[in-house]
């Protein structure tokens, strides 16, 4: 427990982290993996060179100082961040490493002193309890379910379809021909892997896209091509995989998932970002007591839509309903340019629970067109690729 005036010094370092938060974040992971190289085999080194990282983690220790007072403001951003480091396995004794190398950090940057540190200190000793304690139990749980593991497990590829120009859906099964574990509709996996040239180990997360099978997993992989770096692991499994070969996979993760509920469904992706959303209309669809389904897309064109066939099949069994916005079209019923739920208002359900995923910058539009139609923040879920950020 932390005493009211290590509360009170933590709350008043909130404008400082407010203006040097990146600061302390890029420094902070300087210093982390210059004295701890090895934990370059499970952060994402992608990540660290676009600043995406720093970042994140900036706004979660903003928040901490905020709410330190109320933690149960940000149960929500910890869960995410414990159901992300559970699927990189992150273990009890990483915490020490990451305490030591964040309070050097502040010091560095801000020198606040030693009650200031000390406060902190005692801060992050009560946040990395809360981490562990939830972690603990999340890989507890993941081992003894029916068909669990802990830590990797071999998966054999067992079919590749490529789906668009740019998305290739890899199948994977049990190599140890096991059972396999259960997950719910949005969760994802991490796939480790070893590309060659490079020092470390890679680690990336794949939402599953497809219905609980009982036989394996589907992931569905975008081949990224941009100047920020990013697609090397993408481009790995492209180039350099083939139906039978095998890849290190975790246990189902992710605490963005389908609700349990009756209410009107609304599925909102753009690009890749259908990935999950694919999996929970999969789910959805086969459920014996039918709901309202709704799936949004937006995406570049017909062509690089994956299961563009699948959604014109329940589309045309009066399964769910769909509008797809792409930026060329040509096609009769089809929606000119970026997702823009005002021009489908009138045939949005009442009462519906609405599920987001795609670019930020997207999803961001979406939200706000949202909170314009005055739908509530409880009725809201969201997932963002990659280092988490607040769509607000």
């Amino acid at each position: 427990m932390l005493t009211d005036n290590e509360i009170k010094i933590i709350k008043a370092s909130t404008p400082a982290l407010a203006e040097y938060g990146e600061q302390i974040t890029g420094r902070f992971y300087q210093i982390l993996l210059e004295k701890n190289p090895e934990l370059k085999n499970i952060f994402n080194m992608t990540n660290q060179k676009s600043g995406n990282q720093k970042h994140a983690l900036a706004m979660a220790v903003y928040a901490f100082s905020k709410y330190v007072d109320d933690l149960s403001v940000i149960l929500g951003d910890v869960e995410r961040i414990a159901q992300k480091h559970a699927s990189l396995g992150i273990k009890a004794e990483h915490y020490p490493l990451v305490g030591s190398a964040l309070l050097e950090a502040i010091e560095e940057i801000l020198n606040p002193g030693e009650e200031v540190i000390s406060a902190w200190a005692s801060g992050y000793g009560v946040l990395a309890n809360v981490f562990i304690e939830r972690e603990k139990a999340l890989y507890e749980e993941n081992a003894k379910k029916e068909g669990g593991w802990l830590d990797t497990r071999d998966f054999t590829i067992v079919k590749m379809h490529q789906e668009t120009p740019l998305i290739t859906s890899f199948y994977l099964q049990p190599s140890d021909q096991g059972t396999v574990a259960a997950y719910t509709a949005g969760q994802y996996i991490s796939v480790h892997l070893h590309p060659e040239g490079q020092e470390y180990q890679q680690i990336r997360q794949y939402s599953l896209s497809g219905a609980f099978d009982q036989k394996g997993y589907r992931i569905s992989v975008k081949k990224e091509l941009n100047a920020q770096g990013e697609g090397l692991v993408s481009n790995y499994l492209h180039d350099q995989y083939k139906v039978g070969d095998t890849l290190k996979v975790t246990p189902p993760c992710g605490e963005f998932v389908l609700q349990e509920s009756t209410n009107p469904a609304v599925l909102i992706s753009g690009g890749v970002g259908i990935t999950p959303m694919q999996a929970m209309l999969e789910t959805l669809t086969q459920q014996a007591q039918p709901r309202d389904i709704h799936f949004i897309h937006g995406n570049q064109n017909q062509q690089h839509q994956a299961f563009k066939t699948e959604l014109d099949s329940l589309v045309t069994q009066g399964k769910v309903k769909a509008h797809c916005f792409y930026q060329e079209t040509t096609a009769e019923g089809e929606h000119k340019g970026m997702i823009d739920l005002q021009k489908i208002s009138d045939s949005l359900p009442a009462g519906a629970e609405y599920y987001i995923c795609g670019p930020l910058a997207m999803m961001k539009a979406v939200y706000q067109q949202l909170k314009t139609l005055q739908i509530a923040d409880d009725k809201i879920h969201y997932e963002v690729f990659g280092p988490n950020k607040s769509l607000a």
